[in-house]
């Protein structure tokens, strides 16, 4: 029950409403099975990890005509059992570039219930003794000491570091998101020796959003006192405002500078350009095109290209209104640090944690974050997790049958209808709902916030003292 998500408290709940039984288990000897299925499980994800690794190296081979690498590109990203840094569980997964498995998985746990029996016993000589023979046994829960904020860095480093015994495999290149310190961490672990090397590659979509956080904070920034009619003096953002960093206008810049590099990871040269394209292509206007950057050809993005093209220039108007010139300059220097040749270069190849972020939200579906849980449940809920990402329905087949539980037809059957039943609603949604269209929503509502009358605000703090 625990691999569906199922606690003691929903196991009893089950029983009685089925008239099986008042109460499912007692405490102590459900936690003795959690403890068991926990270790099967983790088995059975070692296997399905082995797999996942051989089937790297054979998809490597095939795409870059190597023999047997040895050497591979994983992805990793860390996720938390609580929203911010006081988290006492959190989970780290490291993701094959060329299938998209996952190779392995660590939970990482500030917190051990046994430990915190003995909390008023901690000067006393018999917590010495018990806490040695508890840790040495491996009883303790608690792997990890320190900010919740380290657990990725520190897991990152352990997987590392046993990957060669585990998995048979050294990673060259790491692909990390650079919200955390996790790549600087493993180059100063060495954990392959001080002659091996470890590549750091960006995620494309980290990246983006590094344009999107440096012009939010230049608007917030930019501030300047201003006095109303009535003569009070009111800050205002000199920035922001109609025709000018709107969050529509961010959003816009935003994605075009994450465009520019997707469709250009094959050269540093061609990501810089069209990152400039962008920003020359919002600085022109009728009497100063300045498109030169911009793709030329009838199939080009920029309107100015296609009339080029099409020999309509001298008719040619912009359907847009060029961004001022304060605030062309108060960007430029984003626009430099964001297309420095140190970052494109990370971004060769188009890397990703896409799935790594899909795993991570397959495991809280699993084990809910507004649901309490010790650091068990969270080891089998990331495990189980990982599994079913890598072998989908099927996966809680082999937890059965480690278990020495039984299957037949109709459980085979149930995971492949599953299994294509997950994979048909997958496809149907992303031929209806394109990255596109979901854009131009989330661009929609910017834009009406944007133009949102303050008298209209009908909920904020104090919003209602006036009577």
């Amino acid at each position: 029950m625990r691999v569906l998500g199922l606690g003691l408290a929903g196991c009893n709940k089950f029983c009685g409403l089925m008239d099986l039984a008042s109460t499912f288990l007692s405490k102590p000897t459900y936690q003795s099975y959690i403890d068991k299925h926990c270790e099967s499980i983790k088995n059975v994800a070692k296997k399905f990890f082995t797999s996942a690794v051989q089937e790297e190296k054979e998809a490597m081979c095939e795409a870059n005509d190597v023999e047997e690498p040895s050497e591979l590109t994983v992805s990793g990203d860390g996720t938390w059992k609580k929203r911010g840094y006081s988290s006492l569980f959190g989970v780290t997964s490291l993701i094959g570039y060329y299938t998209g498995k996952v190779f392995d998985i660590l939970v990482k746990s500030s917190y051990c219930h046994d430990c915190k029996i003995w909390t008023n016993k901690l000067d006393s000589a018999e917590y010495e003794a018990w806490y040695e023979e508890h840790v040495d046994s491996g009883n303790c829960k608690a792997n990890h000491s320190g900010p919740a904020g380290n657990m990725e860095v520190s897991a990152v480093i352990e997987m590392f570091e046993r990957s060669v015994e585990n998995l048979g495999v050294k990673f060259r290149n790491y692909i990390g998101d650079g919200d955390s310190k996790t790549y600087s961490g493993v180059v100063n672990a060495k954990p392959y020796g001080e002659d091996f090397f470890i590549n750091k590659k960006e995620c494309i979509g980290h990246v983006q959003k590094r344009m999107g956080t440096r012009l939010r904070e230049l608007v917030k920034k930019h501030v300047v006192e201003t006095k109303t009619k009535a003569g009070k003096t009111v800050k205002r953002k000199s920035l922001s405002g109609k025709g000018k960093l709107t969050a529509k206008m961010i959003d816009k810049l935003t994605v075009y500078y994450g465009l520019a590099i997707r469709r250009n990871h094959d050269s540093v040269e061609k990501m810089k350009n069209a990152i400039w394209a962008t920003y020359y292509h919002y600085s022109s206007t009728d009497e100063n095109p300045q498109h030169e950057k911009c793709p030329s050809g009838e199939d080009s993005w920029c309107e100015w290209q296609k009339a080029a093209a099409a020999d309509a220039l001298g008719s040619f108007k912009h359907s847009y209104t060029a961004l001022p010139t304060d605030i062309l300059e108060a960007i430029r220097p984003i626009y430099y640090d964001l297309s420095k040749d140190e970052l494109l270069q990370r971004c060769l190849g188009g890397f990703t944690q896409n799935n790594n972020e899909s795993l991570n939200q397959l495991i809280w579906k699993i084990s809910p974050k507004s649901v309490g849980g010790t650091s068990t449940i969270v080891e089998i809920a990331a495990n189980v997790a990982a599994c079913i990402f890598n072998e989908g329905s099927f996966a809680l087949l082999a937890f059965m049958q480690e278990m020495n539980i039984g299957t037949g037809p109709s459980s085979h059957e149930w995971a492949r209808q599953a299994d294509e039943l997950r994979i048909s609603r997958a496809e149907e949604q992303a031929a209806h709902d394109s990255k596109e269209e979901r854009v131009l929503r989330r661009q929609m509502q910017k834009d009406a916030l944007d133009h949102l009358d303050g008298s209209l605000l009908l909920y904020g703090p104090g919003i209602d003292d006036s009577v």
